[in-house]
């Protein structure tokens, strides 16, 4: 439940002056889950931080004549060893940093966030949202970032979201930052700079969204995706597109976070001039507190020699034991064909399959 936190009170109460209304929320979800195929230095049974780990602070005030002013930050972290996400290497707010104003006209921020495709991807494309073992958007791993923890976020950004028009939802992001690839083989200048955009329409059981941004290689992500709710159950579906840059393109940009991160051992980028595709399917379908979760994907990764093409079932149990409190279990499996490489400590496969289970818990508050 959220906590709201009254800063300068006494001020407000001896001046008159009006107050931004504070809040604290968060996230907390820990689990077990086996993975099967890991290497020889790595235990196939683990503690997981399920859906990350945050505390949100988030202020809103009413600047009067329907003007209003938010600042949001998102601190991310490690529950299972208390450091940042990522071992470290992700920012202490890895979740957002971002400042701005709503209105009329829509809502503008500044800072860093997710982009406006990845927004609405996850929790509208993915009947697992991302964040269990089972979890089936793979486009949601497109390095939108050139640095570690950039999946899906990006630096310096400004943002603009329009008023819901009938039903329909334009938002669009961008960042003039540019990075030099000066210490990499076969840069030339500088990065390209990012942009995305996205119109999500929704409208009774119908959520229909289509985007398409670029990173600052050049790598371009297009997706269609959406969800519809026939009232036994709610049907997902996504289908994605990621296209490399040239290969001087990419080298001016530096090293990267992974596309399709979440694909364990891909390689570390979309392949110069390659292309990627994903195609998903999947379900839940609620029984009272119970409720079922079925997906499907195909991972198409040609964009290099030994990329690798995998495909993945997931199910799925979760049981509301409140508004804020669940506990679920997924089984996945991965199956893996044209790798050319083989079993590392960071659980690369070497076509063959990969079966994980997990049992967690999650609290918001």
């Amino acid at each position: 439940m959220k906590k709201s936190l009254i800063a300068l009170a006494a001020l407000a109460t001896v001046s008159g002056a009006s107050m931004a209304q504070v809040t604290l929320a968060g996230v907390m979800d820990l689990g077990v889950r086996y993975t099967s195929a890991v290497g020889s230095t790595v235990s196939k049974v683990s503690i997981n931080d399920g859906d990350a780990a945050r505390l949100i602070f988030s202020a809103n005030e009413d600047l009067g004549g329907g003007l209003r002013a938010m600042a949001n930050a998102q601190l991310r972290f490690d529950p299972t060893t208390g450091f940042n996400q990522g071992a470290n290497a992700r920012p202490l707010f890895q979740g957002e940093t971002r400042i701005g104003l709503a209105g009329g006209f829509g809502t503008v921020m500044l800072g860093r966030g997710i982009s406006a495709l990845q927004v609405p991807n996850g929790g509208n494309a993915d009947p697992f949202g991302v964040t269990t073992v089972a979890g089936s958007v793979y486009a949601a791993g497109f390095a939108t970032e050139y640095a570690a923890g950039g999946e899906g976020r990006i630096d310096r950004g400004f943002w603009y979201t329009s008023p819901n028009i009938s039903g329909l939802t334009l938002s669009a992001s961008m960042s003039p930052f540019k990075v030099t690839g000066s210490t990499v083989a076969g840069a030339t200048g500088a990065s390209k700079t990012h942009y995305s955009v996205a119109a999500v329409y929704s409208a009774g059981p119908l959520v229909l969204g289509l985007g398409t941004e670029q990173n600052r290689g050049a790598d371009t992500l297009t997706q269609l995706f959406g969800n519809y709710n026939a009232g036994v159950a709610k049907i997902f579906f996504s289908t994605a597109r990621i296209s490399g840059g040239t290969a001087a393109e990419q080298a001016n940009a530096g090293t990267y976070a992974a596309s399709g991160s979440n694909v364990p051992g891909q390689s570390s980028k979309v392949a110069a001039d390659g292309t990627i595709s994903n195609h998903t399917v999947g379900a839940t379908i609620p029984m009272g507190a119970l409720s079922y979760r079925v997906g499907y994907s195909t991972w198409n990764g040609t964009g290099a020699s030994g990329q690798k093409t995998d495909s993945k079932i997931g199910l799925g149990v979760r049981y509301d034991l409140s508004k804020r409190t669940y506990v679920y279990s997924d089984l996945a499996q991965t199956s893996r064909k044209n790798n050319t490489g083989s079993v590392t400590a960071t659980g690369n496969t070497a076509n063959t399959k990969n079966n994980q289970f997990d049992l967690g818990v999650r609290h918001a508050f």
